[in-house]
């Protein structure tokens, strides 16, 4: 079978196949090109940073530069809800409010052995009642009667920002703050004032009975981050008096916070190794897409590959195609990797490029050379 032949056999898996190498080749060049730029920012950091200490003067002579500090969060002005008589000294407070609402749920049943037409199925629509982030539009259900939702919430969830946050005499820019993504539940025992609303569990209730809710009644949790005197590291660039990020020859943005106390090196080897999960995880979902591409064409690839006599040991072993097909498309994920290192580590690049091409040099055929027509 030629290739015309094999392509109008199998052209819809073949265009599946394409279209996933393409958006596969896309993540692995895009991821890679990411991990070189962060890496080489990061140690042109490194290379530019200075260490301040959180127990000395101010010093001005920092002013510009990248700067690494550790030491205690100070806060300044509480942030406060005072309805619920919460005042916390951190660097965000978090109002989180549910309301509780109908919520439209479905069981579809098929009879028979027909998946196409739609008079074989049934579906059974059923109702619960709970406490949602967001507003359940009542509106689009099945049944709507007796299952009506508020159309708003009567409150919303809001994030407080402290405006002044600092390690010692130095101030955390807006930026740094963002990075404050770690909430703890606040506990309480102090009841509002009000005496219609309830606390149970750390959640304050506004309804008549917390155990039997009505529809539209809410409850509310509050949970903060970067609790004022918790030991804090960070590295940016100090602009008047602020920590902000430090951009890069090649126009990434350095701004690091960790909790607890780390040293300059220390810092910058555990931002290394939080960014390989994010760099792996990428390489992981193109290595994926390439394999089910590879898988998509094989029989479209086998038939491009035999008809050249120097290529058809490539072609995929029809005896055991899953491993063929693995091994290809890892041998081409490797190719991809090497292309985008190879100018700026060209040790790494080359290691990968001769583990990309290894498997074709020693590899045995599987399928004969036949001559395409």
């Amino acid at each position: 079978m030629n290739f015309y032949e094999q392509f109008r056999s199998s052209w819809l898996t073949s265009l599946i196949g394409f279209a996933l190498f393409i958006v596969g080749t896309l993540i692995l060049f895009w991821n890679e090109g990411r991990a070189v730029h962060i890496t080489l920012s990061l140690q042109e950091a490194l290379d530019q940073a200075i260490s301040l200490k959180y127990d000395r003067p101010f010093d001005s002579s920092a002013e510009g530069r990248l700067v690494h500090i550790y030491g205690p969060l100070v806060t300044g002005e509480p942030l406060t809800e005072m309805d619920y008589n919460i005042m916390v000294q951190a660097v965000k407070l978090k109002r989180r409010v549910q309301m509780y609402q109908h919520v439209e749920e479905t069981i579809e049943h098929k009879y028979g052995d027909s998946v196409v037409s739609t008079d074989a199925e049934d579906r059974t629509y059923y109702y619960t009642k709970e406490f949602r982030d967001d507003l359940v539009d009542s509106r689009s259900f099945y049944i709507r009667h007796g299952h009506e939702n508020p159309t708003k919430f009567p409150m919303d969830s809001r994030l407080y920002t402290a405006e002044h946050v600092t390690i010692g005499d130095y101030e955390l820019g807006n930026e740094l703050k963002e990075k404050f993504t770690t909430f703890q539940e606040v506990t309480s025992d102090t009841r509002p004032d009000d005496s219609l609303i309830k606390l149970h569990s750390g959640m304050y209730y506004h309804c008549m009975d917390i155990f039997n809710p009505e529809i539209g009644d809410i409850r509310i949790q509050f949970s903060f981050a970067g609790l004022q005197g918790e030991v804090y590291t960070t590295v940016g660039r100090l602009e008047n008096n602020k920590i902000v990020p430090f951009r890069s020859k090649l126009g990434k943005k350095v701004l690091i916070l960790f909790k607890g106390e780390y040293e300059l090196n220390d810092v910058f080897d555990k931002e290394h190794r939080s960014q390989k999960w994010t760099t792996w995880g990428f390489r992981f979902i193109g290595f994926v897409l390439i394999f089910f591409a590879v898988t998509c064409v094989s029989h479209l690839l086998t038939t491009i590959l035999t008809s050249n006599r120097f290529t058809a040991h490539l072609a995929p072993n029809p005896a055991n195609l899953f491993a063929s097909n693995l091994g290809f498309a890892l041998s081409t994920a490797l190719l991809i990797t090497s292309v985008a290192w190879i100018l700026h580590r060209p040790w790494l690049g080359a290691s990968l490029l001769c583990t990309a091409i290894t498997p074709a040099l020693f590899r045995r055929p599987a399928v004969r050379y036949q001559r395409m027509d």
